[in-house]
């Protein structure tokens, strides 16, 4: 769908919840993975989001986001934009706009990481009437399951055939990380990781960090982007948080926000635990997420999102921030 027919389709959904009138559409870029839009009614703006689908991919972005934001809105939670319409036959969703700045890593503070707690602690105080979740993206609920989901990312990286200098850096940075990964799955195999619980299963916001975060006006935080949210294993939500790349968190925050994060699960002290030994598998995990823009399904993603950056820069820029990560995560 063109951008042009994009617009006419906001248009007409918007008309079906009543509105009026002609309004003005503006795209807003920096997200990876969707088209958005700023849409000004004149008496209200909203956030259009059109989730990226392809038959390489199938997930339901838009499925689980409005299902996680119409779940919050059931349970009384504020800290996330309310959702207004959707159309699933065109992977369109309309949501409440919220007007706010980007946290920067140098600005984040135990405050900030103790408010990220409460938000996942809000979404799980009332997971019972959570009935209408799926799984996360990625879901893992074992330690096997961890260890598969790792095996198979860096099984697709091994199969990169990418070309020219950037390809012969990508190709040398992935025998790094596998040889990482083969120290760190045979660690994890001697460890005695508590099993996870049907009862503690968690829903997780999914790639749940300051960077899917807004400061707004009040200074409280808002959170934002649940294309991959839904039911997860505690562990790799609380690592998730600590392994996103792009607003970094310090580890010596770990223990308070996981406290924090649990705040409503009875075994909290055991999955605390369970996370800290599972964390080495996800920052792997997070390693090979950065990776992906030398996928070929990586790539058609970001340019549906934002089609005015060449590929090659693209790669180039991604590949600096990989190497920055694992030499500072793995080395």
């Amino acid at each position: 769908m063109g951008d042009a027919s994009l617009r006419v389709a906001i248009v007409d959904l918007l008309r079906e919840l009543g509105l009026a009138g002609t309004p003005v559409i503006q795209p807003v870029f920096g997200g990876g993975n969707n088209r958005t839009y700023l849409v000004d009614t004149g008496d209200e703006r909203y956030l259009a989001k059109v989730y990226y689908s392809h038959p390489s991919d199938m997930r339901d972005r838009l499925g689980n986001e409005y299902a996680l934001l119409s779940y919050a809105q059931g349970v009384g939670i504020s800290s996330v934009p309310v959702p207004i319409a959707c159309d699933r036959q065109r992977n369109i969703g309309i949501y409440e706009f919220i007007e706010g700045i980007k946290v920067s890593a140098k600005d984040v503070d135990l405050q900030h990481v103790l408010a990220a707690g409460r938000f996942a602690a809000q979404l799980n105080e009332n997971r019972a009437a959570a009935t209408g979740l799926a799984v996360a993206s990625e879901a893992c609920f074992s330690v096997d399951e961890h260890i598969a989901m790792v095996d198979r990312r860096l099984g697709r990286l091994q199969e990169v055939d990418a070309l020219g200098q950037a390809g012969a850096r990508v190709k040398l940075l992935v025998r790094e990380i596998c040889t990482a990964w083969e120290v760190r799955r045979a660690r994890l195999g001697t460890l005695d990781v508590p099993r996870l619980r049907q009862d503690d299963h968690c829903i997780s916001p999914s790639d749940f960090g300051f960077h899917n975060a807004l400061l707004v006006s009040d200074g409280d935080l808002r959170f934002i982007d649940f294309e991959y949210a839904g039911w997860d294993d505690p562990a790799k939500m609380i690592g998730d948080f600590f392994c996103q790349p792009e607003v970094p968190v310090s580890l010596e925050y770990f223990d308070e926000f996981a406290a924090e994060a649990l705040l409503h699960f009875e075994t909290a002290p055991v999955l605390v635990e369970r996370a800290r030994l599972l964390l080495p598998a996800l920052q792997i995990k997070w390693c090979c997420i950065m990776c992906n823009e030398f996928l070929p399904e990586g790539a058609m993603r970001r340019n549906f999102a934002d089609s005015s950056q060449a590929l090659e820069r693209r790669q180039r820029v991604q590949l600096d921030k990989v190497e920055q990560f694992f030499n500072s995560k793995l080395q």
